[in-house]
């Protein structure tokens, strides 16, 4: 049986974690304190909260070898900021939330070329900056809200043949949209929040990629012959 992904919340049992809790939080919890670990070898995450992150501490991850997961809930950095990640080469599992995750910013974002986990839950990018994260071949669980991306983004998805657990949160795509992710022969575990589809949309979806584990607004699609509590 193919072990399941929570995609509500942090948790990505699959990839990173052990079980299905939301990690702590380090005791050193300012981004600067959370760095000097970093650069001491003590972790290899950054984890903040409320405090807002900008260019001038995006500046200070560049070169950072050992850092392989940045979580960042108050993201009020730009593209600019951003570009300092690409020399962040161990970087695999990123969470940036704020509207300032604009195109620019995916393109920066798709120049970390070990990227696996992308959690993008407020962004306002639109298709043409899905289309920069076709380049990141390791990506294998892409969760993002935004109003901005439509039924034609639905095409870039398809391209990342690596994309093995998909979570749509907001985004107003319709049938049409779900019938391009029907040739993503290699997902495990899809869920989708508040879009435009219908339960026939989602059934044709199910039939296209038998086994695959769908939820539709946090529930079992009540057309899943596979749904369980969990």
């Amino acid at each position: 049986m193919k072990r399941i992904l929570v995609a509500s919340g942090l948790c990505f049992c699959p990839l990173l974690l052990s079980s299905c809790t939301d990690t702590p939080l380090p005791k050193a919890t300012s981004f600067r304190q959370q760095l000097e670990r970093v650069r001491a070898g003590e972790t290899s995450e950054i984890i903040v909260g409320g405090e807002a992150i900008t260019d001038d501490e995006f500046v200070l991850l560049a070169g950072i070898e050992t850092l392989q997961k940045l979580d960042v809930a108050n993201l009020q950095a730009t593209a600019d900021g951003l570009k300092h990640l690409a020399s962040a080469e161990n970087l695999e599992h990123v969470v940036f939330g704020g509207p300032s995750v604009d195109d620019a910013a995916l393109e920066q974002l798709s120049r970390c070329s070990n990227l696996r986990v992308v959690n993008l839950p407020d962004a306002t990018f639109s298709n043409e900056g899905l289309r920069h994260l076709t380049e990141l071949s390791n990506l294998a669980l892409l969760r993002f809200h935004s109003k901005n991306v439509s039924n034609a983004g639905m095409q870039h998805i398809a391209e990342m043949k690596s994309v093995r657990f998909l979570h749509l949160i907001g985004v107003p795509i319709t049938d049409d949209g779900l019938r391009v992710l029907e040739t993503m022969t290699q997902l495990e575990s899809f869920y989708i929040d508040d879009g435009l589809t219908t339960d026939d949309g989602i059934e044709r979806l199910w039939k296209a990629i038998p086994g695959l584990h769908i939820h539709v607004n946090q529930e079992h699609s009540d057309r899943d012959p596979n749904r369980h509590p969990h």
